[in-house]
């Protein structure tokens, strides 16, 4: 039986071509099975390989899949919320386009959306590196310290919404702490939510586009949202 819910699929691009055609595929067949009504967004932030081009042939071919083209490099965090804003089915799930997760994830959390706004993760095992392991437990520590959040893995990537409760967070992030971003406005709004266990693999093709510069912006990222809560503290909560 396919899913109640519609949903729309946030893939952020930005040089891919090696993985974009093999990976997208995968990710429509499955759609295809467990959803009636989905789409495929790809935000494309000014690729340089390629990549962008190869987006417009697929689309033409794929109905489901729509690309918006950013027209430039602006930092994950940036394409996750335009992605957002265009979101037009019941559910958003920004994913990445080199599978960092089984799609099967999508299916576990979606009896808990019935009754609860979003679903969040936490790692169940890590197939990555040690030095990778080593930069996620620091950053999850140092985030779940400066902002105050009780999850058990901030930056976790599979993290799915209700559309309508992602598109009123006042999202600002242009880097990879859009994750604690969510997660911030997320125990901030006091929106229902739940953590599952979702396994990560580390990516086999293409390679990573964070910048060596990344972190420090994420370090400031974090202090500033932190800032943001306390100037919301005498705001009334959602939820």
């Amino acid at each position: 039986m396919k899913s109640q819910f519609s949903l729309s699929v946030i893939i952020p691009l930005f040089n891919e071509v090696e993985i974009l055609e093999r990976n997208l595929r995968v990710i429509v067949e499955f759609l295809d099975r467990h959803f009636s009504d989905y789409e495929v967004l790809i935000v494309e932030s000014g690729s340089t390989d390629g990549s962008a081009d190869l987006c417009d042939i697929l689309a033409a071919r794929m109905k489901s899949v729509r690309i918006i083209h950013e027209g430039g490099r602006n930092g994950i965090g940036s394409a996750t919320r335009l992605g957002f804003q265009h979101a037009a089915k019941d559910l958003a799930w920004r994913y990445a386009i080199d599978l960092p997760c089984p799609l099967e994830a999508v299916l576990e959390a979606l009896p808990l959306l019935s009754t609860h706004q979003c679903v969040l993760s936490y790692r169940a095992s890590d197939d990555r590196g040690a030095y990778r392991k080593f930069q996620s437990l620091i950053y999850n520590q140092l985030t779940k310290m400066i902002l105050g959040v009780k999850v058990r893995h901030v930056n976790s990537a599979f993290k799915i919404f209700h559309t309508d409760v992602i598109q009123k967070m006042p999202l600002r992030s242009n880097t990879s702490s859009i994750d604690a971003e969510m997660v911030f406005w997320t125990a901030r709004q006091k929106l229902t939510w739940v953590e599952i266990p979702v396994r990560v693999t580390d990516r086999t093709g293409g390679r990573s586009s964070l910048t060596i510069g990344e972190p420090f912006a994420v370090i400031r990222d974090l202090v500033r949202f932190r800032r943001a809560g306390q100037a919301h503290a005498q705001l009334p909560l959602n939820g």
